[in-house]
Formats: structure tokens, sequence, C-alpha cells
């Protein structure tokens, strides 16, 4: 009886020590594998990154392509004019105060239907924001004469709250007052010691889908705008890919790779009603 409580506590403690050494192998492994995961994890990331990154005006992209084709773009006598027969234009045009007092009667008797009215913009030295000197005068004159009216605000919001303060102010201001076209988000820069200056690609991408998801969320179309050096530099068109573009390009026929829905095309146009020079577009319309 001895002997075999003798051997059964040998028995137990051989059978501990496999069982300790199979515990410690199953450690390593787990251990090894975390670290594999771990480290593959870090490697995607990146290259997700690395891949996202802006290398060049022809890089691919994952916004959507233009669907025009400039064949189909003429000249007309108030302006250019684009009929593929699945997309037409409607003339527009973009003001401020620098255009002073407009006589929108004969703005639209020069065939314009539609206009994109800058309602404010923040300081890009103090930071403050300041309603258009003439944007309440611009939006009556224009909707009694039967001009379509959209709007812009000049951004130099330098962080996602200061965004979404820019958004609100804009909605104070045109909620109910028969906003038919997009709010569009305009960031420039204006100088190199400028709020923006300093931000990251990042950053400014961060900032415009900020805003636009405020001016969305409250069931007015959100736009953003820019040149194509600003679109496709400063912003992460890949990231912002729900929103539409108001495209700057000075230039006979664009060849901007993705797509846009208004088309600033010059900004040394003449129209009737307005002294001096004015912006001039395109809405493209389905």
């Amino acid at each position: 009886m001895k002997n075999f409580e003798k051997i059964k506590r040998k028995w137990k403690r051989q059978l501990k020590k496999k069982m300790d050494q199979t515990r410690a192998f199953v450690k390593k492994v787990l251990i090894g594998t975390l670290v594999i995961a771990v480290a593959v994890a870090v490697i995607f990331c990146i290259l997700h990154i690395k891949s996202s990154t802006y290398d060049g005006l022809d890089e691919e992209s994952e916004y959507e392509a233009s669907p025009y084709n400039m064949e189909y773009l003429y000249s007309g006598m108030n302006g250019k004019i684009y009929d593929d027969g699945v997309y037409s234009s409607r003339k527009g045009i973009d003001v401020s105060v620098f255009q002073g007092d407009i006589d929108w009667k004969k703005v639209k008797q020069a065939g314009v239907d539609f206009a994109m009215i800058r309602l404010g913009f923040r300081s890009s030295s103090d930071g403050i924001i300041h309603m258009d000197a003439n944007f309440k005068k611009n939006l009556r004159g224009a909707k009694a004469a039967g001009v379509d009216v959209g709007v812009y605000f000049f951004s130099q919001a330098i962080n996602v709250e200061e965004a979404i303060e820019e958004a609100k102010f804009v909605l104070r201001h045109i909620r109910f007052h028969g906003i038919r076209y997009p709010v569009a988000f305009d960031m420039e820069p204006v100088d190199r010691e400028g709020r923006i200056a300093g931000l990251s690609r990042e950053e400014k991408t961060e900032i415009a889908d900020a805003f636009c998801q405020v001016i969305r969320s409250n069931r007015f179309k959100p736009v953003i705008y820019g040149n194509p050096t600003w679109l496709r530099k400063n912003i992460n068109l890949d990231y912002l890919t729900e929103y539409d573009l108001w495209l700057a390009h000075y230039t006979d026929a664009t060849d901007f790779s993705n797509k846009f829905i208004i088309w600033q095309y010059t900004d040394s146009g003449k129209v009737d009603g307005i002294d001096g020079y004015v912006d001039l577009n395109l809405y493209l319309k389905n």
C-alpha cells in the first residue's frame, strides 16, 4: 500500500510537470501570435496611410470620376454652354460685397439662372466671423428677380469646433429663405502667416467634413470649393466622397479628372447689371 501511494505521488508530480510545460508552451505560442498580429496591423496601417497620401495631381482617386466630355462645351452669347445629352448647364455667377450694388433684374435678363452669394467670412488675422455687408441685399434682389440662390462662406477655421461654428452661423441666416442651390465651404490661403497656414492636409479635410456634415444634417446641400491644386493637395477627396465639388478652374475646357457640379470658369466675366468683372459659373445638371 505504501509503495502504491509513493508511485501515485510520483505520477502526480510528473503530470503536474508536464501540464506546467504545456501551459508554458501555449503561453509562448499565444504571445508569439499576438506579436505577429500586432506587427501585421502596424504594417497595414503604414501602407494604408502611405497609399492615401497625395503624391501628385495625376494619382488614382476613389472620388467619382468626371463624366463630362469637353467636346460638348461651346461658347454662346452669354458665356459657356455645356450639353452632351445627359448633362446640361445652367448659367450662374458668384458675388459678394466687392461687386457693389447689383441690378438683379438686368442680371436675370442677361440669362443668369443662379447666383452663389457670399454670406460671410472668418477673418484670417483675428478669427472673427463677419457677415458680408451686401448679403441680405443680394439675397432679396436675386430672389425678387427670379434668380435661384446658393451661398458660400469663406472659412479660416483652424479646428473642427470653429468649422461647426461657421456652419451654424450660415444656417442661422439661410433657414426659411428659399435657398435652392448648394451651401459652399470655401477655404483658401490668404498669406503665409494666415490662420490656416500651418494646417495639415488631414486637418483641412476634417474641417471641411465637419462644416459639410452640419450643413447636410440640416437638409441643405453642401459643396466644397477650390481650384484643382487646392482640392488635390490640401483636401483628401477620397475621404469626402459624399460631398460634391465646386471647381474653380479658369480655362477654356477643364481637364479636372474628378466629378464637380459647379464650374467657375472665369473671374473676368461681364454681365449686365454688374459694374466691373464677375465670376462666371456653370451648374452641370443631369
